[in-house]
């Protein structure tokens, strides 16, 4: 089960950098939710293998760093970013790499903690500046609808690549969802929407998501 594991994320945490690989292999069997994907609770290794990968990319800049976790519909369509616990480590890794400190373990805890919540950042495009006040989100997996707990849409849009030809704004909105009757091996789509029924949708494969 994914919520499954063996002992508290503070003790995996703090033991992370001093487990051999023998023992970090044993270690991620009690982990019963695949290797590839979308996981709340990452093993040791998956860890590790996250400040790694922050640090071999440190030069990328955020969508690029990001495209593993992006759905992408285009120029003037919108792209949506899904923030799992690898991501967030990942590119807290890529951050303090760049400014020259070492990750500590608070901070890698600090990056786990997401709680049971699946958390997006979403870039859509408008014709009015406010038009993202009008937005709101669901997820959609098979029969099941969720609406999100948080939602952060901003009052005044900024204006895109396009400006002043259509679509002329853009905004970048956060909406974060509960997990707890989602299928994290599952594919799932955001959808983002307004009052008059305009939508745009954005798929994500969990099962192929760190």
């Amino acid at each position: 089960m994914l919520f499954r594991r063996c002992e508290s994320k503070r003790d995996m945490v703090k033991k992370i950098l001093l487990i051999p690989n023998s023992i970090l292999f044993v270690f991620g069997l009690c982990f019963l939710t695949p290797a590839q994907a979308t996981s709340l609770n990452l093993p040791p290794d998956q860890v590790k293998e996250a400040i790694q990968y922050g640090k071999q990319n440190k030069n990328l800049d955020f969508i690029s760093f990001s495209k593993d976790w992006t759905v992408s519909l285009g120029k003037g369509k919108g792209f949506a970013t899904l923030f799992t616990p690898y991501h967030n480590v990942a590119y807290k890794a890529k951050k303090f790499e760049i400014e020259h400190r070492d990750l500590s373990n608070r901070e890698i805890f600090q990056a786990l903690e997401i709680g049971n919540e699946l958390v997006f950042t979403v870039t859509v495009y408008g014709d009015v500046f406010n038009f993202a006040v009008f937005q709101t989100a669901k997820l959609c997996q098979k029969d099941l609808e969720i609406k999100p707990i948080y939602a952060f849409k901003p009052d005044i849009a900024d204006a895109s690549e396009f400006w002043p030809n259509t679509p002329s704004h853009m905004a970048r909105m956060v909406f974060k969802f509960p997990v707890y009757d989602i299928d994290l091996n599952t594919p799932i789509t955001l959808v983002v929407f307004d009052p008059e029924g305009d939508e745009v949708s954005f798929p994500f494969d969990l099962a192929k998501i760190k």
